[in-house]
């Protein structure tokens, strides 16, 4: 792992508390796995896009609808991530900041 990357997700782990509330980052990571959820390929408005075009429809979604500057803070560090380690990374960094299990098979799997 890149260690920028490493030392930005470690910042932003202890300042958390500085954040929105946790109910407010809760909600957003939940939306998020929403989004892979909710707009797959099986849904009629993705069904005749490539994979590029539904996840530039997936982040569009995502990034209008979060609220919180923890999580656009978050998703903005992992997106300079090598594609194979996103999920991961964001998985762990949820985790370490919400203090809870964080799964979404829809995202992992897209």
């Amino acid at each position: 792992m890149n260690i920028k990357i490493l030392l930005v997700f470690i910042l932003l782990a202890f300042n958390h508390n500085l954040y929105a509330t946790q109910a407010d980052s809760h909600n957003d990571y939940q939306l998020i796995c929403d989004a892979f959820n909710k707009n797959s390929t099986n849904t009629p408005a993705f069904k005749n896009l490539t994979r590029e075009q539904s996840l530039d429809k997936i982040n569009d979604y995502i990034w209008a609808n979060i609220k919180t500057k923890q999580a656009k803070d978050i998703l903005s560090v992992i997106a300079s991530a090598s594609p194979d380690k996103k999920y991961d990374l964001l998985k762990e960094t949820i985790e370490l900041v919400t203090e809870k299990q964080w799964d979404c098979p829809a995202m992992r799997d897209y």
